[in-house]
This record gives structure tokens, C-alpha cells and sequence, in this order.
């Protein structure tokens, strides 16, 4: 894959992670605790995708 490819999903996924962040800590405060846990795993899911794919980056370049 090219590594425009690469930085480009990086950047969009982290991006993406911190906005999930942001709805996990909002739906705790707001007082939706079924919501918070559900983005608590999605969260969790997205940042470890993106670390596996700085790990595949690392190998390929």
C-alpha cells in the first residue's frame, strides 16, 4: 500500500477515535451509562485497529 494511504487512515482514525472519546465521556456525564459503555468499546476497538495498522506500517516501511 502506499504510505499516503497509510498517514491518511492514521490521521482519520485517531481523528475518529477522539470523537468517540468525546461521546463516551458525554454519555457518562449526561447520565447515560449504557451509552457510554457501549462507546467505551467501540473506542477500545478503534484504537486498537489503529495501532495494529502503525504496527503494519512499520513493517512495510
Amino acid at each position: 500500500m502506499e504510505k499516503t494511504y497509510f498517514i491518511a487512515t492514521l490521521a482519520f482514525g485517531w481523528f475518529i477515535t477522539l470523537g468517540l472519546g468525546v461521546f463516551t465521556y458525554f454519555g457518562f456525564r449526561l447520565g447515560y451509562p449504557l451509552i457510554g459503555i457501549m462507546f467505551i468499546a467501540i473506542t477500545i476497538a478503534s484504537a486498537a485497529m489503529n495501532i495494529l495498522l502503525i504496527k503494519k506500517w512499520k513493517r512495510t516501511f
